[in-house]
């Protein structure tokens, strides 16, 4: 950083650099480089570095789990608390149909959560 300055013929204190350089960072990263110590311009870059990579590393868990969980999500109910003999009828019919027509688009890999194959 301190190179590219001199490079360009930017001369000031390291202080004012230093807050420049915090006003132009993301709120998020801002917040969290607040609270840690630093002692000069080149160490406030790497804590910017190391954060930015933890928030990246933590959306990305998110992203994962939520992914993760929607593929396991709970069958709601019917309204009807029993169904009638002619229901129950329907339904083992259905099943019996669905069971033997098992597509390729149905089947979903639990590796990659992608359909159409299965890891092994």
């Amino acid at each position: 950083m301190e190179l590219l300055m001199m490079r360009v013929g930017i001369r000031e204190e390291e202080r004012t650099t230093i807050s420049r350089f915090q006003s132009g960072l993301n709120l998020e990263i801002r917040h969290k480089v607040e609270l840690l110590p630093y002692r000069d311009l080149n160490e406030l870059v790497q804590l910017c570095y190391r954060v930015e990579h933890q928030l990246k590393r933590k959306t990305f868990r998110k992203d994962f789990t939520l992914s993760y969980s929607n593929s396991f999500k709970k069958e709601v109910p019917s309204s009807k608390p029993f169904p009638n003999e002619k229901e129950k009828e329907k339904d083992k019919t259905s099943q019996r149909t669905s069971s033997k027509e098992t597509k390729t688009s149905d089947i979903k890999c639990f590796k990659c959560l992608r359909r159409g194959h299965i890891a092994s």
